[in-house]
């Protein structure tokens, strides 16, 4: 059995980090950070936390608690929302990885960053870790850059880049498909893209490739995890009412508003071969909300 480790989750009170919480509290001893609100968790310690921006606060954080795991997985993956705000987008996807892991590197702790499949351009799909990543929004261009300085900073990181994942968030911080289902209830329908495909997985696969890094010297690397599936925003969202027994069925953006088609697809078989797991079909995904 591996030794029982304290893991620091920056972000520990979102969607992905309180997963990620869960998942790994039943192994390790974990500390989330929060800016607000969070949902208390038994078995987890909470810590508020609001310095991102502030590198010696950040340090000040990793030396007060001492970590041997940081896992960075703070901020929303909406590429709308990191448009509307970029500022915030910078902050929160490029200075706070930044930051957090210089403070790392004081603490000597494995520092995890939480990416995405927005790194790539979506001209091709099916991207492999070699690939080159030309982001084509600003989520992209701020996680792009996080990545790039913690490769040529730090020794002892991974980097894991995700489609999108499936899964249920805490009551404060709900994930997507919590806001479909609920829009679908209450009439605040939202629209999704058509073009946009991605190839999207439960949480609970990063959750299990997470533990496997943690409990390994598998270090200075970038993963790639994403599901057997691939289909359009539109497409995902109707499947999951469709499989959920919801009579409903969600609109496509307004075709002004569209870009021509993106793949943003993710290639795991380096990931799948690395860690020994299995794919996942979007049914198997879903099977595991219920």
């Amino acid at each position: 059995m591996s030794q029982r480790k304290r893991i620091l989750i920056v972000g520990g009170s979102g969607f992905v980090g309180s997963n990620l919480a869960i998942q790994l509290s039943a192994h390790h001893q974990v500390i989330c950070t929060y800016r607000n609100e969070f949902t208390r968790m038994p078995g987890i310690e909470y810590v508020q936390f609001n310095g991102l921006s502030d590198k010696d606060r950040s340090t000040h954080l990793a030396q007060k608690l001492e970590p041997d795991v940081v896992i960075y997985a703070a901020g929303s993956n909406d590429p709308v929302k990191a448009e509307k705000d970029p500022v915030l987008t910078q902050l929160v996807h490029l200075t706070g990885p930044n930051h957090m892991l210089i403070a790392s590197d004081y603490v000597k702790a494995k520092f995890i960053l939480v990416s995405s499949d927005w790194v790539f351009s979506g001209a091709d799909g099916n991207y492999l870790e070699s690939d080159t990543a030309i982001p084509a929004y600003g989520i992209g261009k701020s996680k792009l850059g996080a990545e790039n300085y913690i490769r040529s900073r730090s020794l002892n990181h991974v980097i894991i880049r995700c489609a999108p994942l499936l899964g249920r968030g805490p009551l404060d911080h709900p994930s997507w498909l919590d806001l479909l289902r609920e829009g679908e209830i209450t009439g605040k329908h939202k629209t999704y893209s058509s073009n946009m495909f991605h190839n999207p997985v439960h949480i609970g696969e990063l959750g299990k490739i997470i533990l496997q890094v943690v409990e390994s010297d598998i270090r200075n690397k970038t993963l790639h995890l994403g599901g057997l599936t691939k289909l359009s925003l539109l497409n995902l969202a109707n499947r999951f009412l469709d499989d959920f027994g919801m009579n409903a069925e969600v609109q496509p953006t307004p075709q002004e508003l569209e870009v021509s088609t993106q793949d943003f697809s993710l290639n795991s078989t380096q990931t799948l071969r690395l860690l020994k797991t299995e794919p996942l079909f979007l049914k198997q995904s879903f099977d595991l909300l219920k």
